[in-house]
């Protein structure tokens, strides 16, 4: 058994950030505050509201100062402020970026002063902007993932611009991905008196080298608590060097009252979901979801009427931990110890957290082409499946938060819940960043009542990709999956689904196939017959125009939706009847109030229509009825098979 470091205390919290030798607070009337550079030398702190967002930027230079919002991390099509203070007065102008050269000065000065200052070492400047301004060359700030500039120079310009403007930055400048219009709440919101901590740390295990992906699994036992405790807290702790090695961290609680192979304490673990794992640790993936973390999110603390329970009648001390490790390069000789600090307390908050999962189901049948500028990919929770959880749970839930997860062809996420036909966003992403995930705090909680259907939707770029992207859990592989975070915790944990099989194989010209244990054997037409489902799927002459016919093949074609859920141990629901095969559900789509122009566009009817299938000509083909399309699928969907 892993080791289970603990230790009790008193809460005691104090932020504070050096200037210039004095210990200024870090946020004052902020609630917002990052470090952009490595060395700490830009800070940026800022607050918003619903029509502004003010920063303070604290760079250490006496010269100019730069921050830009990028769509991609690079200069051009950026919104850039630049300022200084000389002579005592501070100076700001409102900039845009065209190409990799000194931004010239917008038109519209949409970013304000409000002060600045300038000592022996720093420089201070305070000013704010309209989130939506309506300028063609400034970008809506928004709950998107925004690509931050920053830069500095050591001297003040001479003018505003021309030869005599700011001067080149040199190697003072960089880019930072963030959620500016953040909901994460900050440790000061605790109310507990007295918490004790829990240390789940992998135990220095040797990270392979002849492969880029390791899923690692440990178990670990909790202390024992004397009554029911409440997690209110969790923050990664990662091995020094390694920060962007752990990807990313799922923790599942085990089934109470079964044995689990426990390891000497010295002993690393092992490899997830291989013949060396313990058999006893596979059922620990049927157990509630009690923390996912993912590269670039911090410390996660719950608002103050939810936790997620330890201790109770039904809970299990053991805890199966399963990290995946990205090495890219292949190097050899790391050693990781990385994993969650846990936060309890004994007092009790109104009602019991849980995660639940919605999205796509992780399989090769998950299929993103290559050359696609924005190929769009859907997964949805069976509406049976989240009735059936909500009449065992007796009343609805509340969807607080969640963590959009894709992998490196990620560009846009967002989860939506249907409702009597009409469509509500729940969150949204139009700049994922692989390597920032983390739980976005909803500004208002989203209650789910019997007949709701959630979807998560996910577009991929893959204009730099020659071959078909697969879904699986690699790095260089795919998934769609929404996390939420929700109260009261009912016994759902994972509710997917997956495009009809024969929807993707036929856009490849097959029309008909057998499954043969694990292997998946192509009977018609005869010029497929021997290939593989990859060779077939590749003998498409991908573009971005026949990715999106055959995106829209899969969401609005005729043939069902596999669908799979999955529940906890305490569960009394069986699953089986409920995973039916279920069309792609559709609704209104209500778009945003279009503040610039003063109207609101009209809603967008989704409607479903024919399907275009074949080897990409727009040719029709003969179909599998469909009690044999559906057989099919699910045997393929459910069986362990290596394409």
């Amino acid at each position: 058994m892993e080791k289970v470091v603990c230790s009790s205390f008193f809460l005691i919290l104090a932020a504070t950030f050096a200037l210039s030798g004095q210990l200024v607070n870090a946020d004052g009337d902020f609630n917002h505050h990052e470090a952009l550079d490595e060395e700490g030398k830009f800070e940026l702190l800022w607050k918003f509201d619903d029509e502004k967002i003010e920063f303070e930027a604290r760079v250490q230079t006496t010269g100019w100062v730069g921050l830009g919002l990028s769509p991609n991390g690079g200069m051009p099509g950026s919104d850039i402020a630049i300022g200084w203070v000389k002579d005592g007065t501070a100076h700001l102008t409102d900039r845009y970026a065209d190409a990799k050269a000194q931004p010239p000065v917008d038109e519209s000065q949409d970013w304000e002063l409000v002060s600045g200052y300038e000592n022996e070492t720093h420089t201070v400047l305070r000013f704010n902007r309209k989130l939506t301004t309506c300028d063609d060359k400034d970008r809506v700030i928004n709950e998107d993932t925004m690509r931050v500039l920053w830069a500095w120079h050591d001297e003040d310009p001479a003018d505003e611009s021309g030869v005599n403007g700011p001067a080149y930055h040199g190697t003072n400048r960089g880019v930072r991905s963030t959620v500016l219009l953040s909901n994460i709440i900050a440790p000061p919101n605790f109310t507990e008196t007295n918490y004790t901590t829990v240390d789940l740390l992998m135990n220095n295990v040797a990270i392979p080298d002849r492969t880029d992906t390791t899923y690692w699994c440990q178990i670990f036992q909790m202390p024992e608590l004397p009554s029911k405790h409440h997690m209110i807290k969790y923050e990664p702790i990662i091995t020094p060097g390694n920060e962007g090695l752990a990807h990313h961290l799922l923790i599942y609680s085990c089934e109470k009252d079964k044995n689990v192979t426990f390891l000497p304490e010295e002993h690393p673990g092992h490899r997830c979901r291989s013949p060396n794992m313990p058999m006893d640790w596979w059922p620990c993936y049927d157990g509630s979801l009690v923390a996912a973390w993912a590269i670039g999110a911090e410390e996660f603390v719950y608002p103050e009427h939810v936790g997620f329970p330890f201790g109770g009648a039904d809970d299990s001390r053991y805890l199966l931990m399963e990290m995946h490790y990205d090495n890219p390069q292949l190097t050899s000789g790391i050693r990781d110890s990385s994993g969650l600090r846990l936060t309890l307390s004994p007092e009790l908050r109104d009602n019991d957290l849980g995660i639940l999962e919605v999205g796509v189901k992780v399989s090769p049948f998950h299929v993103v082409p290559p050359r696609a500028e924005g190929f769009v990919s859907a997964g949805f929770c069976n509406t049976n499946c989240m009735n059936a959880f909500l009449e065992e749970l007796g009343q609805p839930i509340h969807i607080i938060g969640l963590e959009l997860h894709s992998h490196l062809l990620g560009v846009k996420m967002s989860a939506k819940l249907i409702r009597n036909g009409t469509e509500i966003e729940i969150a949204r992403d139009d700049n994922y960043d692989f390597n920032l995930q983390f739980t976005r705090m909803l500004k208002e909680e989203v209650t789910v009542y019997p007949g709701d259907t959630l979807v998560t939707e996910c577009t991929y770029r893959s204009t730099e990709k020659d071959k078909i992207t697969y879904g699986g859990p690699g790095t260089s592989e795919e998934m769609c999956e929404a996390f939420l975070t929700y109260y009261p915790r009912f016994n759902l944990t994972f509710c997917d689904s997956l495009p009809n099989v024969y929807s993707t194989v036929s856009f490849a010209g097959v029309e008909n196939f057998q499954v043969d244990g694990r292997n998946f054997v192509i009977t018609a037409p005869e010029r497929l017959v021997n290939k593989t489902y990859r060779e077939v799927m590749e003998t498409v002459t991908w573009t971005d125009e026949k990715a999106q016919q055959f995106s829209k093949s899969l969401l609005e074609g005729p043939l069902p939706f596999h669908t799979i859920c999955r529940a906890t141990h305490q569960s009394t629901v069986n699953t089986t009847p409920l995973a039916t095969a279920l069309p792609f559900p559709r609704g209104i789509r209500t778009g945003p109030e279009d503040i610039c122009s003063g109207r609101t566009p009209p809603g967008q009817a989704t409607t479903r229509v024919p399907v275009v299938v074949g080897d990409g000509s727009g040719a029709s083909r003969p179909g599998l009825p469909a009690v044999m399309i559906f057989a099919c699928m699910v045997a393929l969907v459910l069986t362990v098979w290596k394409p």
